[in-house]
């Protein structure tokens, strides 16, 4: 039997900090990255090639396809506005999976486990649903190319890499209050779903998908400017007119980098207070 007080034995929690900060660092990437082929697993169980090409994939084409046929129904130049709208819209929406998706860990039991362990549990949820984020970049880029000479939108080969490089930007913006939002619905997972799709529909409203945000009005209009996808969606834009990228358009995509950013602490600090709050009293907030 094993003495606590024997000194031979050390009773000491281990912690990333401790260790030094480059040691820290390492370990965290390390743990962030062993979470997201976790949740590549995850989605490799929910997707196959084929399910995915053949039914996910035509249905994020179908809904794009449906805003492009509505928008030309509207008058001259309102399908290629819907269509870059609804296209980069696509990129947030698979972002904002991360909502109930971070909650995967409290279902599966494993979330009581994440909070006694040394490592900070918001790098594994972070990093378990970063699999949204090329998810939503092919399917907004193959939307892009299919229906984009559609639209009557033409690419050259600087405003699609330069676009394909703001929907990363704006995917990991809108990753930060994905994640926010999951941190959330760890108290109350039976709203994850409803909490996604209703902030997927605030976004459509105020961000500039279907019609611009100052359409709304200066209130509206001042709320967007701090939710993801506005600048983004604004700097693809402008890309696309312009057919690269030009001062304005790093003006937007900094601004996207800045509200993102803000997003993503708000989740960490959210994830930090739970996971202290849990260690402390031993409330049963992460049982089922």
């Amino acid at each position: 039997m094993i003495d606590v007080a024997d000194p031979r034995v050390d009773t000491a929690t281990p912690s990333l900090v401790g260790s030094g900060p480059l040691a820290a660092v390492k370990a965290g990437a390390r743990a962030m990255w062993w979470a997201s082929r976790t949740g590549l697993a995850d989605f490799s169980i929910i997707f196959t090639v084929w399910t995915w090409l053949f039914g996910w994939g035509l249905r994020i084409l179908a809904q794009v396809l449906f805003y492009l046929v509505i928008g030309s129904l509207l008058g001259p130049g309102q399908g290629e506005y819907l269509m870059i709208g609804n296209t980069v819209c696509l990129m947030a929406v698979h972002s904002l999976l991360a909502s109930a998706s971070l909650t995967w860990e409290r279902q599966n039991g494993t979330l009581p486990l994440l909070v006694a362990s040394p490592t900070p549990p918001a790098l594994v949820l972070i990093g378990r649903s970063l699999f949204w984020i090329p998810d939503g970049l092919v399917c907004a880029m193959a939307a892009f190319v299919i229906l984009g000479p559609v639209a009557g939108v033409h690419f050259t080969a600087a405003a699609l890499g330069w676009t394909a490089l703001l929907l990363v930007l704006t995917g990991v913006s809108c990753y930060g209050l994905g994640c926010f939002l999951g941190s959330l619905m760890l108290v109350v997972p039976d709203l994850r779903n409803v909490v996604g799709n209703g902030m997927v529909t605030v976004l459509m409203i105020l961000c500039g998908v279907n019609f611009p945000p100052a359409t709304l009005g200066p209130v509206a209009h001042a709320v967007s400017a701090y939710l993801p996808l506005t600048h983004g969606l604004t700097a693809i834009r402008m890309t696309l007119d312009a057919g690269g990228a030009s001062a304005a358009v790093g003006r937007q995509a900094l601004l996207e980098i800045a509200v993102g950013s803000v997003w993503l602490v708000l989740a960490v600090v959210a994830l930090q207070v739970l996971a202290r709050r849990s260690r402390r009293d031993g409330r049963a907030l992460f049982q089922q």
